[in-house]
Formats: structure tokens, C-alpha cells, sequence
């Protein structure tokens, strides 16, 4: 059997990680939340589930709102202590693009400690609270910045929800660019109230080109508590879409490509 990466998830807690390891086995990258998501009951103890756990690796958030410098230099302490494996930006939730200046710093930090960058692209969660700037979260502005910094990788998460025929042409042939379809099964979705539907959308998407799959990951969103719990949907969707015998890249060789410090960890027992 295939050992998957999860490369997107929310296990903040460790209830969390139990509940999903009760359910699936392997490895979870973890993205840390926002302080505005926390405000109301929403807790993130992510730093400690990771860093109690070999098989969760972190990605922690960057405020875009706030003075950066001060937050890469913040993250820079916990480097090792919580395998941190990229950075994670919440476009959409907070107005901006990817290719703001402001962010110059953020890709230099990655391209100096080997780390990748997930941005959230695309429609925003129902139960979060958002600035809701889904023009400033379009793939486009994100390969803008995969062009400058060839030697970072960009993930652009949700497959930059509804754009998913767009977002496809974005990465394609973008050696450093690579996207998901984690978070379509939210209740009160279009995605969730038809699953075969989603399926047959994220499927024209990706079957514009042969070679899409090179650049999918394998992410659920994973996090009970802002109603985000599908884990077997996700692998009915890979096997409805992909042939078998690129399983093993959906769930796993394309992860430690998008996260080449994943990889360090991994090929090293973490």
C-alpha cells in the first residue's frame, strides 16, 4: 500500500491528531492558523502537536497584515523543533497577492532554509472569518513569484476554487508550482452536496494536459472543528480521476518534490 503525505491539513490540536490517525495512516503536513481564527473558541496548539509527533511536520502561518520580518524571524527559532517544512499564506482571507513586495522577504527566508510556500487561493471556508479578496488570491499573481524564485516551490491550495481550469493552465509546465483539491467537501458546499459533480470538475481541469498529475498533491483540509472531517472522499476522488499506477505520485513522490525539506526529513527517520 502507498504511504501518503497529507500536505494539507489543520491537526492544531492533538484531539485533532487522534481523531485523523484513528481514521488514516501516514504522514500530515500541518498549517497553522491565523490569530483572527482563534478569537472566537478556535484553538491552535500546533507548534506542540507537531513537535510531539514524527509524523506531522509544520507549516506556520505569516500574517500579511503584520510586520513580517519580525514573524520570519519568530519562525526562524522553531526551524528544526517543529520540522518545519514551509509557510503558509491566507490569501483571500486577507486582502493581497502573492506578489505584493511586502511578501520579497517571506521567499527570500524559503529560499534560504529550503522551505515551500502554500498559499490558500480561491473561496474561503463558511465558518471563518475573511476579508474575502478572491481576485487578490488568483494562481496567476502566485506564478509571478514562482518565475522570480525558481529554486521555491508555490503551492496553490483548492486549485484556486472556482478557477479550476484556469489554475491548471497557470502550473502547467511550472516545475515549481503544484496545487490540491483539499477543503471541495465542506458541508454547504457545491463540492459536497455533489460529490460526482466536483469529480467530473476537478477531472476537466486536470485532464487538460497528460502530465497534470505530476503536480497534484494529495490534501484534505482535515479540521473537525470548522467542519472539515472528509478523509475518504478524497480517495475515492484520486481513484475516480487517476489511473493506479500514478497513485504513488499523488499521494507521495509529489509531496517531496512541492517539500523538498519534507524529503530531508523523511529520508533521515524524521
Amino acid at each position: 500500500m502507498t504511504t501518503k503525505i497529507d500536505c494539507h491539513t489543520h491537526i492544531v490540536t492533538k484531539e485533532i491528531r487522534d481523531e485523523y490517525f484513528k481514521r488514516t495512516q501516514g504522514f500530515a503536513l500541518v498549517m497553522g492558523f491565523l490569530d483572527k481564527f482563534t478569537k472566537n473558541g478556535l484553538v491552535d496548539d500546533s507548534l506542540n502537536t507537531v513537535t510531539d509527533d514524527d509524523r506531522l511536520f509544520l507549516c506556520p502561518c505569516v500574517d500579511i497584515r503584520k510586520e513580517i520580518p519580525p514573524q520570519l524571524a519568530e519562525i526562524e527559532k522553531i526551524l528544526e523543533k517543529a520540522k518545519v517544512v514551509g509557510i503558509k499564506i491566507y490569501l483571500t482571507y486577507q486582502k493581497g497577492r502573492a506578489d505584493d513586495e511586502k511578501l520579497l522577504p517571506v521567499y527570500e527566508f524559503c529560499s534560504k532554509h529550503n522551505l515551500s510556500v502554500t498559499y490558500h487561493n480561491g473561496l474561503c471556508s463558511l465558518v471563518l472569518e475573511s476579508d474575502n479578496d478572491l481576485e487578490g488570491s488568483n494562481a496567476i499573481y502566485v506564478k509571478n513569484m514562482a518565475e522570480k524564485f525558481p529554486d521555491v516551490n508555490f503551492i496553490v491550495a483548492h486549485m484556486d476554487d472556482p478557477r479550476y481550469d484556469e489554475c491548471i493552465n497557470v502550473i502547467h509546465k511550472m516545475d515549481n508550482m503544484f496545487t490540491d483539491f483539499s477543503g471541495a467537501y465542506e458541508p454547504g458546499t457545491k463540492e459536497d452536496d455533489n460529490m460526482e459533480w466536483a469529480i467530473e470538475t476537478f477531472a476537466h481541469a486536470i485532464n487538460q494536459y497528460l502530465d497534470t498529475y505530476k503536480q497534484i498533491l494529495y490534501g484534505t483540509d482535515f479540521c473537525p472543528p470548522i467542519n472539515l472531517s472528509a478523509i475518504e472522499e478524497y480517495e475515492y476522488t484520486i481513484k475516480k480521476i487517476f489511473p493506479p499506477d500514478v497513485y504513488e505520485d499523488i499521494y507521495f513522490n509529489n509531496a517531496l518534490r512541492a517539500f523538498p525539506k519534507l524529503k530531508e526529513y523523511i529520508q533521515k527517520g524524521c
